[in-house]
């Protein structure tokens, strides 16, 4: 009966086993799970979610305790139920329970050629017909694509070949981003503010009038402002000697560096070529239109230009000289501008077309009539521009006609001629029209807008040769 019962009671010892504690395997673990967040370089694991990374191998242990015992024996049932709830969760996986950084991402920028559109463009680097036309329907709400310069760039982001977003930089203030919406593409834009301030510069001509400005901080765009307002009265190949002094004074746009990253528009002029002073203010009037204008309130373009034509090399002057091709001293009565064959001609002043033909020694000529008597004629063109024909209306500066090498010439030049009322005079003798002047009623507006400016000027920073020279010097290794 007793070795009945042994028998039972072994019986029994047999159907428990003696489980060893987890402890050890869980800290074991952790330090693990430990060791990744600190060696986050050597994972996949998302900055941002280190800590949760941690706080679930924390939180399996805490689990993990409450669901077996220490030690002891349990009954095998138990064991099984507890290993199949508990085998799925491998705590010492460094990647567990994280997203794994997307591996299907790419990017491309395509840049503008002669010729390009958006829409064909796009097809051509991934994008299908009809996605394309979304892109440009969406795009085109914010910014015109006819607007889109040669050079520029598109910059598009794929996932897994399908276009997710494009972007778009016109200039340094915006970007235009167009992001995929479901099936739709919505466009939106950003601009950025930066710091507009206003800047000084004055100096006196040594080398030329772009080289000085420019290597006193001036930009581009700004010294092309200064050269527009001037160019009416003033022959920039001759008009222009050393020492004469200039000053422009504008605002510009500065990034977070202090660095000039924009220029705005010239507020005020002041230039003495010859030793003749002559200022300027812009000025909006109460029809919101812009233009340069004297202490007199007279605008800076007038009637008439001095030269018609940019960049050109006066060749032969008003007056007596000896003709170069009929060989004997005859009257020049106007000047020549040596230009290549097909340089622009620029209309004068506004005025209608009396005559575009052929005209004897003239070759190809054209002649325009401008009011209060004046009259100006263009010769030896190699032709005239689209719609440049007798009645036909043309403004100031309009291109009108190409330089060429017609009639009795001996070789690509322009030759202009001033009328007033039926005499030829110097064209020089243009600079000394007086601009339109402002109404009456516009000249209170002007003046209070005339003493802001000068206010500005005298409290902005101001660049000088001395000061910038000194600046170099300072920079200078030593």
């Amino acid at each position: 009966m007793t070795e009945n019962i042994d028998q039972n009671n072994h019986a029994e010892q047999e159907t428990l086993i003696t489980v060893p504690s987890r402890k050890d395997e869980l800290l074991g673990a952790l330090a693990l799970r430990l060791e990744a967040f600190l060696k986050m370089e050597n994972t996949r694991i998302y900055q941002n979610r280190r800590f949760g990374f941690l706080m679930v191998g924390i939180a399996a242990i805490a689990l993990a305790g409450f669901a077996l015992p220490k030690t002891g024996n349990v009954d095998k049932d138990l064991v099984q139920n507890a290993e199949t709830k508990t085998a799925t969760l491998d705590i010492s996986r460094y990647d567990l329970a994280f997203d794994i950084a997307p591996s299907n991402l790419s990017e491309k920028t395509i840049t503008i050629k002669s010729g390009d559109n958006l829409g064909p463009l796009l097809q051509e680097n991934g994008v299908s017909g009809p996605e394309a036309y979304k892109v440009t329907q969406a795009f085109a709400k914010l910014y015109d694509p006819r607007k889109v310069r040669i050079g520029q760039s598109f910059s598009l982001h794929f996932n897994d070949g399908t276009l997710e977003h494009l972007t778009f930089k016109p200039g340094v203030e915006k970007t235009v981003f167009v992001d995929r919406a479901g099936e739709a593409f919505k466009a939106r834009e950003v601009v950025a503010e930066f710091r507009y301030e206003t800047l000084s510069i004055e100096a006196a001509i040594t080398n030329s009038l772009y080289v000085d400005a420019t290597g006193l901080g001036a930009p581009d765009k700004v010294v092309a402002q200064f050269a527009n307002i001037y160019e009416y009265s003033v022959d920039f190949q001759r008009d222009i000697q050393p020492g004469d002094k200039f000053e422009m004074f504008f605002e510009v746009a500065r990034d977070h560096k202090g660095e000039i990253i924009k220029a705005g528009d010239l507020l005020y002029t002041s230039f003495s070529p010859r030793g003749k002073v002559s200022t300027y203010y812009l000025f909006k009037d109460s029809k919101g239109r812009e233009n340069f204008y004297d202490e007199k309130g007279k605008t800076a373009k007038r009637k008439l230009r001095a030269t018609p034509i940019n960049g050109a090399r006066l060749s032969s002057s008003f007056g007596k000289r000896r003709h170069p091709i009929l060989g004997y001293r005859k009257m020049h009565s106007g000047v020549d501008f040596a230009a290549p064959t097909g340089t622009p001609v620029l209309a004068a002043g506004s005025g209608t077309v009396e005559r575009a033909n052929r005209y004897g020694g003239y070759g190809n000529y054209l002649l325009i009539r401008h009011s209060d008597g004046y009259k100006t004629a263009y010769a030896h063109l190699k032709g005239f521009a689209r719609g440049i024909k007798k009645g036909a209306h043309v403004k100031q500066d309009q291109v009108v006609a190409y330089v060429g090498s017609t009639g009795r010439s001996t070789g690509p030049h322009l030759h202009y001629e001033v009328h007033h009322h039926g005499k030829k005079i110097n064209p020089r003798r243009l600079s000394q029209l007086s601009g339109k002047p402002l109404k009456k009623s516009e000249i209170p507006a002007f003046k209070a807008r005339q003493a802001e400016i000068d206010q500005m000027r005298k409290t902005s920073e101001t660049v000088t040769q001395n000061l910038a020279s000194a600046a170099m010097a300072d920079a200078a290794p030593r």
